[in-house]
């Protein structure tokens, strides 16, 4: 029988936490990658006419169809200083090694992997070109692995490991789904750990798979108690590219009225006491439905949004809590101004799908891939908001224009890119609520300012932290800034 194997992407472990073995079955998979070239088009006809012993600027020129003086340029001010060509008009051996990469257009294919949930059947967001797999230290007598916790002391750590139990189809559609939720996330992560590492993101454009079977493993994970969360417990992203993944939550929840082990295992993971007449699987239903019933009491209208009702609970738990305690962990404080963040960029989200603009109002990516000087700041101000104030405008004028593109296409990109997107829907949505609201109703600046903060103190290595006090004060903002548009959810 072929050794069981697992994997860990993340040593990091959250509070209150209990080690769990997920099932997945790993699939390799072929993607090619573009390469980068260092040539532009000018520049390789040039050198590839130097090479070929035509080194006179004119000549060039003439062979080209070019200025002459635009020739000499690229020659005097590209070529020459990047050491791909000589004074004397000759190529260089580093000229040819990136003429020979550039006439070599060729795509490289390299091997990753996609992970199949093998409880749902789903795929996972998530594709990495590396297995960082761990041995156990031993099998307990009933054939569960036990690792070891700490070398000094010799401790011991027993995950709950759940089984195997489905194949799921190879939907292809499905797949690229994942994929793109990956993507965002990889974006998110970026976003709010700059400077820290990351996973190596894999930029896949299609698919093939190198085997016809996949083969099974283990993700090791956690299951930990959020009490200031929308949920009684949730389950660690094994990637460690988000806190919890809700796309293993949500499979387990599904599972546990028949699993009564995995059940106990999680409800002594929450740390309180259950009733003896009760399972564990009832026990943490009945959790379920207290927060359910008891959560949003003044905000039913969220309902309509489900993205934007399971932020704005957050929101709402992590700040009630932290105004009852003396002294708070700088961790809660940092997850609040997290979710206030990913809170507002829910309902920009929303906005675009309700109000979405024109693509065709950007310019195209074949002709430009970036703004030209002073363009963003121009389309911001022609849009002539009240909303919008100077400093608003100078603060987004700074996005890039594949940022905002991404925002106008599929939604998911920055904050500050997701409020260009929605501002330029001004222009083809006369019902838009930015057209009847002014800059001190919707406050742009104000939520500048706490994106600008979950960017610089909500990272994992960031030396400037957010205190208590700052993170409430922009929750509170948020929270009444979403009610803005509640008439319009």
């Amino acid at each position: 029988m072929a050794a069981e194997r697992y994997l860990r992407f993340d040593v990091r472990r959250p509070s209150g936490w209990r080690p769990l073995l997920w099932p997945v079955r790993v699939w390799k998979v072929l993607y090619p990658i573009k390469r980068v070239l260092k040539l532009n088009l000018f520049q390789q006809a040039i050198l590839g006419l130097a090479r070929a012993r035509c080194q006179d600027s004119s000549e060039m020129a003439e062979l080209l169809g070019l200025d002459r003086q635009l020739v000499a340029f690229i020659i005097a001010t590209q070529l020459i200083p990047n050491g791909w060509m000589s004074t004397l008009g000759a190529v260089t051996l580093q000229g040819e090694r990136v003429l020979e990469d550039a006439q070599d257009a060729s795509e490289e294919v390299r091997m990753g992997y996609a992970y199949q949930d093998a409880i749902s059947g789903n795929w996972l967001p998530r594709f990495t070109e590396a297995l960082p797999e761990i041995e156990p230290k031993k099998v307990d007598e009933r054939g569960y692995p036990v690792f070891l916790h700490d070398r000094d002391s010799g401790k011991e750590v027993r995950p709950f490991r759940l089984d195997h139990a489905r194949e799921g189809a190879l939907d292809m559609s499905a797949l690229f789904e994942a994929f793109a939720r990956y993507r965002t996330d990889q974006d998110h992560a970026r976003q709010r750990d700059e400077g820290s590492d990351l996973p190596t993101r894999v930029r896949i454009e299609s698919f093939s798979f190198v085997e016809d079977t996949a083969q099974q493993m283990w993700l090791w994970t956690w299951v930990f108690p959020d009490s200031a969360g929308e949920q009684p417990w949730l389950i660690a992203d094994p990637f460690g590219l988000q806190q919890a993944a809700s796309w293993l939550r949500k499979p387990l929840q599904e599972v546990l009225p028949r699993h009564e082990g995995v059940a106990r295992y999680i409800a002594d993971a929450l740390g309180e006491t259950r009733s003896s007449e009760m399972s564990a699987a009832e026990w943490l239903h009945s959790l379920e439905n207290q927060i359910d019933l008891t959560m949003l009491a003044d905000f039913n209208w969220s309902r309509k949004v489900p993205v934007v009702e399971g932020y704005l609970a957050s929101v709402l738990r992590r700040s009630e809590m932290l105004a009852s305690q003396d002294k708070s962990w700088q961790e809660d404080v940092t997850s609040l101004l997290i979710e206030t963040h990913n809170l507002a960029e829910s309902v920009l989200q929303w906005l675009l799908k309700a109000y979405p603009p024109d693509i065709r109002r950007l310019p195209h990516w074949n002709s430009q891939r970036d703004w030209k000087d002073g363009e963003a700041l121009y389309y911001l101000q022609f849009l002539d908001l009240s909303c919008a104030s100077d400093d608003v405008i100078r603060q987004l004028s700074q996005q890039r224009l594949d940022q905002v593109r991404t925002a106008v296409k599929r939604g998911g990109s920055s904050l500050k890119a997701l409020l260009f997107a929605a501002l330029l829907a001004t222009v083809d949505q006369g019902r838009h609520p930015f057209l009847s609201l002014s800059a001190e109703e919707l406050g742009l600046k104000r939520m500048l300012d706490m994106a600008d903060a979950r960017n610089k103190k909500a990272g994992h290595s960031g030396a400037d932290r957010i205190d208590k006090e700052e993170a409430m004060e922009y929750a509170k903002f948020i929270v009444e800034w979403v009610q803005i548009f509640k008439d319009r959810y």
